[in-house]
């Protein structure tokens, strides 16, 4: 007898065996994965799929049993997609799920499918290619942003407004260039999610526990089953590596830095210090008590979101610091972190598309906040140089003739010429011709600038980046095991 509470029959575990007394129910209930795991299911069940096919293919595993096992797993996940099977019961994670689950319907041969397979190789694959279905979703959206924005500059390319540093009126920009600035950092988002997206790319199926297995497999075939071109180089690191995971994490926390800087931007264009937009009710709250409010709610949340996917990123390092190779318990706790990290960029990028088609563009406003700065003090400088003027000349005089815009309470294009000439003795009688806000954007026509034939160029290649995404992803498909196994060509038909 003993006075321990009944935990769990240590042979109802994939382990059980070695053991003699029940585990204690704190800790199975505190080791219990399955309440967050299950995600993985789908993906486990393909990776087991081509482990399987790999397993009969190399004669490992006999013919009659791989059949079974074969046809078995391709049922539960038809059922599983279907939404006809839930992934529930006292098993502690998905994958002792699914081998109970498969055992229960195909009888004795559903417990071989374990051969030549660790549960370490078998979680790292199965959350590749979650990762790598998830990072797919995310830059479905980040394309989507795109087009919204780009459609919304290519309608604004005469639009003009100041352009800022330090939050103060620097230079004359374009409406269609600065929208084209947020996109900008969207397409280095694209670029690093598909590099994480590549990086995950690799299948562990082989590796074993950490040192391979004796019996004669053939890892490449596993991962073209599944549509992957790369293995492991080495069986101890890549049962231990979840670089992929940092990599997907890095990449959704930075999408998330760029969106909470455009929405910060949203925010406060929308004041009425600022005016420069008017946000749509569909995409504005407002307030419990000020009947007049109409708030940036949504803007506001997306601008927080960051510091959550930012968390992720500082969890998941110090996390992975100090572990020794190979394998450890401790990645049990990358899932949640790796899962709200994409979660939330997808949620975000969601919001974000329809909070920018709720944005009206005040341009009036816009407009009208071109003057009041001398936003063409430093065309006045070019013009100078031109003449021949060093450009710390030209620097000085146009400072002085700055003061006395302002005293004069008018800005530098209504200086008279005269006026002009006492400060900067060089300037030309074609002066006030640089110094309108839009003759000095178009002077900007330096590659990636503002000038109107620049913004052209810069959408058109957008579009063709985009173009180039959204051709990718819709180039992407399901593994060749799944659509060998799910279209009743089960077990002898070639695999595309």
């Amino acid at each position: 007898m003993t006075d321990e509470p009944e935990g769990g029959a240590p042979g109802d575990a994939l382990w059980g065996g070695r053991f003699a007394v029940p585990v204690h129910p704190a800790i199975l209930e505190f080791t219990n994965s399955l309440p967050f795991d299950r995600r993985l299911v789908r993906h486990d069940l393909l990776a087991s799929l081509a482990h399987a096919r790999m397993l009969r293919e190399t004669s490992i595993l006999p013919r009659a049993d791989s059949d079974l096992i074969l046809s078995g797993l391709s049922e539960v996940l038809g059922e599983v997609e279907a939404g006809g099977l839930e992934v529930e019961g006292p098993d502690e994670d998905v994958h002792t799920w699914i081998e109970r689950t498969l055992v229960e319907r195909v009888g004795e041969a559903g417990k071989r499918l374990h051969t030549a397979r660790s549960r370490n190789d078998q979680t790292a694959i199965a959350l590749r290619l979650y990762v790598r279905e998830r990072l797919e979703d995310v830059l479905y959206g980040v394309a989507g942003l795109q087009r919204v924005l780009t459609g919304q500059a290519a309608s604004l390319r005469e639009t003009f407004l100041p352009g800022y540093t330090h939050l103060q009126r620097g230079q004359p920009v374009s409406l269609a260039h600065h929208l084209l600035a947020h996109v900008a950092s969207l397409a280095a988002d694209a670029e690093r999610l598909r590099a994480a997206h590549r990086l995950a790319g690799v299948s562990p199926l082989g590796s074993g526990a950490l040192a391979g297995t004796s019996f004669p497999i053939d890892p490449a075939r596993s991962a073209a089953l599944l549509g992957l071109d790369r293995t492991f180089s080495n069986s101890m690191h890549i049962v231990g590596d979840r670089d992929y995971v940092l990599d997907a994490a890095y990449a959704c926390a930075l999408l998330g830095v760029h969106l909470s800087r455009w929405a910060d931007e949203v925010v406060l264009w929308s004041t009425r210090e600022f005016g420069f937009i008017e946000l749509d009710d569909s995409v504005s709250q407002g307030s419990s008590i000020m009947p007049q409010k109409k708030n940036p709610e949504a803007a506001e949340i997306l601008r927080g979101k960051s510091a959550r996917a930012i968390g992720n990123v500082t969890s998941l390092l110090a996390l992975m610091k100090g572990l020794p190779l190979t394998f450890n318990s401790d990645f049990q706790e990358d899932k949640e972190r790796l899962f709200d990290s994409l979660d939330t960029a997808d949620w975000s990028l969601a919001a974000a598309i329809a909070i920018a088609r709720g944005v009206n563009y005040r341009t009036d406003v816009m407009e009208a906040a071109l003057a009041g700065g001398m936003l063409t003090a430093t065309e006045l400088a070019d013009h100078l140089v031109r003449r021949g003027v060093p450009f710390r000349t030209a620097h000085h005089q146009v400072g002085e003739a700055v003061s006395l815009a302002e005293e004069a309470g008018v800005e530098l294009w209504e200086l008279d010429l005269e006026a002009l000439r006492a400060c900067c003795p060089s300037a030309g009688d074609d002066v006030h011709d640089v110094l309108r806000p839009d003759a000095a954007v178009a002077a900007h026509d330096s590659p990636g600038g503002p000038a109107p034939v620049r913004v052209l160029e810069q959408l058109q290649a957008v579009d063709r980046e985009v173009i180039e995404l959204e051709a990718w992803l819709d180039g992407r498909s399901d593994p060749p095991i799944r659509r060998a196994h799910l279209e009743e060509r089960l077990l002898d038909a070639e695999i595309a």
